[in-house]
């Protein structure tokens, strides 16, 4: 048992480093990855890197031609314009579900990362705020699958979200200020939409 609990642990720790590595731009598209060469730098058998180059590959980090190649995947637009569509939809759900249950604490917490992503001036630092929103609404939906989802894409929500940002224009501000209300209102409805809006999907 204690074998396999340590097995599963080099697999999640040379994920993450990878994944790590890959998301900010140590490791950049098109670099090959030798399971042989990454395990000797971890200083790790290889099954493990294997496993860990697997998971990446599900998650569209990494692309793998039998017998030719494993390298990091490149970022497309495709990859950007489906990530920005499956991100606001998801959070958005995560938002109507977690709303009506979140404490008066974790009701101020979510206000404060309403505003950060208002004042984010780039799109890494929107980014930031945005992700952060997610995690806590995921975390206050006390819900299992949102859960397990957002830690499956997480990895792959940071990097394909490069560039994302709200909508501009005289439509923002309200927007924001919309959001900030119904979240503090707890308006599940309201504030979904709102968050769509302000990013093109309403």
């Amino acid at each position: 048992m204690d074998t396999r609990r340590r097995a599963s642990a080099l697999v999640e720790e040379a994920y993450s480093a990878l994944g790590e590595a890959i998301v900010d731009g140590r490791l950049r598209p098109g670099d090959r990855l030798r399971d042989v060469e990454l395990a000797e730098l971890m200083g790790i058998s290889r099954t493990p890197v294997r496993e860990a180059l697997q998971k990446l590959e599900r998650i569209g980090l990494v692309e793998v031609a039998a017998n030719r190649y494993t390298r990091v995947s490149e970022l497309t637009d495709r990859a950007r314009t489906d990530m920005r569509e499956y991100a606001a939809h998801t959070i958005a759900g995560a938002m109507r579900v977690a709303l009506p249950r979140l404490t008066a604490t974790d009701m101020d917490t979510a206000v404060r990362h309403v505003d950060a992503m208002r004042d984010a001036e780039t799109s890494p630092s929107y980014v930031t705020a945005v992700l952060a929103l997610y995690a806590h609404v995921v975390a206050g939906s006390r819900n299992i699958v949102f859960a397990r989802a957002l830690a499956q894409t997480q990895l792959v929500l940071r990097r394909n979200l490069d560039g994302w940002t709200s909508i501009d224009g005289d439509t923002r501000g309200p927007l924001f200020r919309h959001l900030r209300g119904q979240v503090s209102a707890r308006d599940a409805n309201g504030a979904t939409w709102t968050f769509l809006a302000l990013h093109g999907f309403a």
